[in-house]
């Protein structure tokens, strides 16, 4: 019975390293899976997590360059009708003052009350006079009055040069920034079919 006692009191310390032993065997050997499952499962779900934050970023670039490109289309075609606008009413005054059409009022002078001020001297001085010294000083306020408009409407033809000049030069600009963002927005919607063709998403399977 000594003997038996001895010999447990060392067997069960010797079984317990001989399991160690075996279990750390088995995990040494290569491609034996420890836990095939729950690996598995982690490895998709991190590849499908990372695919598609990428194409939801891309896909959210691509919006915005886009609403971007609307904006900018819209900002140059406001500067075009502006410009169109100007070049209508310069045109104008060159018949005004190639014809001495003095009297004349296009909608864009009504509201200029110098103008409207200096056509009624001209209008008044055709009316009816009293006297050889009214007709005189009637004349006179016309002449003055035909020059101060004339000079008037040169500077706002001028004024309004300089108003196209300038929207031409913010146009260049607008198109410029027009075509670096439609070439971002093919930029990044290519790069979003070669992630859609070339990198299939694996298939989620639900953990069991």
């Amino acid at each position: 019975m000594s003997w038996l006692k001895r010999h447990a009191a060392w067997i069960w310390p010797a079984s317990l390293a001989t399991g160690a032993a075996l279990v750390l065997l088995l995990r040494l050997v290569p491609g034996w899976p420890a836990h095939p499952a729950s690996g598995t499962a982690g490895e998709q779900s991190g590849v499908v997590s990372g695919a598609s934050s990428n194409l939801a970023a891309a896909a959210r670039q691509l919006r915005m360059l886009q609403e971007q490109v609307g904006r900018t289309r819209d900002q140059l075609a406001a500067f075009h009708a502006e410009t169109s606008s100007r070049r209508q009413r310069i045109a104008t005054l060159d018949e005004m003052l190639a014809g001495d059409s003095m009297t004349d009022c296009p909608p864009f002078l009504r509201e200029d009350t110098a103008v409207r001020a200096l056509q009624t001297i001209i209008r008044e001085a055709s009316g009816p006079a009293s006297g050889a010294g009214g007709r005189d000083q009637l004349n006179t306020a016309a002449t003055v009055a035909r020059e101060r408009l004339r000079s008037k409407l040169e500077l706002l033809r001028d004024q309004l040069l300089r108003e196209i000049a300038d929207f031409d030069a913010r146009s260049e600009v607008l198109r410029a920034r027009l075509t670096q963002e439609s070439e971002d927005v093919e930029r990044i919607r290519r790069q979003i079919q070669r992630e859609l063709q070339g990198q299939p998403l694996p298939v989620v399977r639900p953990n069991p």
